[in-house]
């Protein structure tokens, strides 16, 4: 304050200071170091990058390239704010070419933890190593070092704490680097990286292979994905999707790159969902990664800090390329299937013949999946009777035995024959443990009167009790009655497992292996036997008994996929446990229950505390009764 006026005195502040303002814009959390190291990395053009981490970066964030390294006279001006190799004037960023530009991610790392660099150009005859500490300049001499960059960041927010007080749990912060990383390593798939977290080897990539063999290494070598290219005035597109049936319950199966750089675009994003049409049910996103090419001066990634939000001149038209590709890439690859048979005719009124299924194959383990609306066109009768009622079937009794088909490669999943187990697990009739009340009593003896009256497109059943008539979704009554008992198994801790008859390896992406280390006490708390088997594997010996027909493989990354969203939500892990187990133990859309199933599941949802909906909140069934029918028509 001035001794006259007593007016705010304007004066500028420390370069310390300074710093650590300029670091809370560029380092939010331990991933945004390794993204801001790494691109470092990459600009310096090495083609191979080693990434270390240790408790989830706050203890250590290890960055080793054979990049171009970093003179002697040179390493100092490297950690001076705005200095940079990447711009020269106003210009070049219309142009850029580069990961970074601004010149501040090293002072900013430097100023809130200890940065030791050591940097070697190829041609020099040794290194140079350089210590910060807390923005300081600690001690800067010659040593021994192999051409490249190696930096080490410790105690990372050790001189803020503030920031470091709000950082995430160790699993969320490392759960954000493994995403990052597997993103850049994505992004750059020509590039030789490997990631190592908690001395663990997460991944060891070669590179100069293909984008499909990247993406389908770190994502899942077990899942298919199709290749996909194409080009439009406004840009070019290659990327790697995965089928329909790879799809997930949340958006963190997508990477979308521009230009190489990992950025997160709502609109984007919207447009490679919405190329799957109605092959995706609502609430799922598809898995894979799409590389755009743009031309750099249509583009402005000067928006924030993090460089992850970008600018587009011509987004609409980005978008319909990226929504057209998608779409006839699927449609190419022949993921909606058509069905032609032998003896239909060619042609009918001059018109061609085609039949095609639109929508979803119910197929195991999928939650919700209800088969689209079907149009076929000249249809020869005999060939849909045979595909749809087996030789021998008389009514739609089951009268014969039904097999189940995977239709991508034809493989029979399941065979059954009357009396044995149905397709998914036949409903449970093992005691719940929950002793009805005494108004769920009174429910119970209205519904011994429940008779099936017949099905419809074999997802719902139609019952009548009294003078009242029930539309019931299978699965939906199937999932909520699953979910009442799983939650109280999981709460009381009897849930049963069912042990496998042979245990079975499980191979996570990075993301993946990070959400189970997060759950596995909750996984293994609800019939799992789960446990790490060395890199990226787990190893599965039993699983919930509701879940004993199903594969292993595939529940495992269905169930991690499905508490991420459900927590992100807000709701409680132990139910997000319970809807997840129960969603993909429910009979599906297309499974066939005898009679006896079909009204013991109707009695079974009318004991339950919420009879009229899923987890999800869709309805259960639809009641009608002799008197709105009679209103419907006209005799009320």
């Amino acid at each position: 304050m001035t001794a006259d006026t007593g007016q705010p005195r304007i004066r500028p502040l420390p370069e310390r200071l300074i710093n650590k303002i300029a670091a809370g814009e560029v380092i939010e959390r331990p991933a945004a170091v390794v993204k801001e190291l790494v691109e470092n990395a990459l600009d310096a053009g090495a083609d191979r990058v080693d990434i270390f981490i240790e408790k989830s970066g706050s203890k250590l964030i290890k960055i080793v390239d054979n990049g171009c390294g970093i003179s002697e006279e040179q390493i100092e001006i490297a950690f001076s704010r705005h200095a940079t190799s990447k711009i020269y004037n106003f210009n070049d960023l219309e142009s850029l070419a580069s990961y970074g530009f601004r010149g501040e991610a090293l002072p900013s790392i430097a100023s809130v933890a200890r940065v030791r660099m050591v940097s070697r150009p190829c041609d020099a005859d040794f290194g140079t190593e350089i210590i910060y500490e807390g923005g300081v300049l600690q001690s800067k001499q010659p040593t021994a070092a192999p051409p490249g960059t190696m930096i080490e960041v410790e105690n990372l927010f050790f001189n803020t704490p503030a920031r470091r007080k709000f950082l995430k749990s160790e699993m969320t912060e490392s759960r954000h680097i493994s995403r990052l990383v597997t993103a850049l390593a994505i992004g750059r798939f020509e590039i030789t990286f490997s990631y190592t977290l908690n001395n663990r080897r997460i991944f060891s990539l070669p590179g100069g292979g293909s984008l499909k063999e990247r993406v389908s290494a770190l994502l899942s070598p077990d899942r298919e994905f199709i290749a996909i290219s194409g080009e439009s005035e406004e840009v070019k597109i290659d990327g790697v999707i995965g089928l329909p049936e790879t799809a997930q319950s949340n958006r963190l199966g997508q990477y979308i790159f521009i230009n190489g750089r990992f950025i997160y675009s709502p609109s984007l994003s919207h447009a490679f969902q919405a190329g799957y049409g109605e092959l995706l049910p609502r609430g799922n996103y598809p898995v894979g990664a799409l590389l755009l090419t743009v031309r750099p001066d249509e583009i402005d990634v000067n928006v924030h800090p993090s460089k992850t939000e970008i600018k587009l001149a011509r987004e609409r038209e980005i978008y319909n390329a990226v929504h057209r590709l998608i779409k006839d890439s699927i449609r190419k690859d022949n993921i909606i299937p058509s069905y032609q048979s032998k003896g239909a005719p060619a042609e009918k009124n001059g018109e061609d013949i085609s039949y095609e299924r639109r929508g979803r194959y119910p197929r195991p383990g999928h939650p919700g999946v209800i088969p689209g609306p079907t149009a076929y066109t000249g249809v020869n009768k005999d060939f849909l009777k045979e595909l749809y009622n087996p030789s021998g079937l008389k009514n739609s009794s089951l009268e014969s035995n039904i097999v189940r088909v995977d239709t991508s490669t034809g493989e029979i999943i399941e065979e059954f024959v009357p009396g044995d187990t149905s397709p998914t697990d036949r409903l449970s009739t093992a005691p719940s443990g929950h002793v009805p009340s005494k108004a769920e009593e009174v429910i119970a003896a209205e519904s011994d009167g429940i008779q099936l009256v017949g099905r419809f497109s074999d997802l719902y059943l139609v019952c009548r009790t009294g003078r009242s008539l029930f539309i019931v979704d299978q699965h939906a009554a199937h999932e909520r009655v699953l979910y009442e008992e799983t939650c109280r198994q999981v709460e009381n801790q009897t849930v049963v497992a069912q042990q496998l008859l042979f245990p079975a390896q499980v191979e996570l992406s990075p993301e993946q292996l990070a959400l189970f280390e997060e759950y596995e006490g909750l996984l293994n708390a609800s019939g799992f036997a789960a446990a790490p088997f060395g890199g990226k594997m787990i190893n599965i010996e039993a699983v919930p008994s509701v879940l004993a027909k199903k594969s292993p493989e595939k529940i495992i990354r269905y169930i991690l996929d499905d508490l991420t969203s459900l927590k992100k939500a807000g709701q409680d892990i132990k139910k997000a446990m319970a809807q997840s187990i129960a969603c993909r133990a429910a009979v599906m859309a297309g499974d066939r229950l005898t009679d006896e199933e079909a009204t013991g599941l109707v009695k079974r949802l009318m004991l339950c505390e919420n009879r009229y909906t899923c987890p999800h909140g869709r309805p259960t069934f639809i009641k009608m009764s002799r008197e709105d029918l009679d209103r419907q028509f006209g005799r009320g």
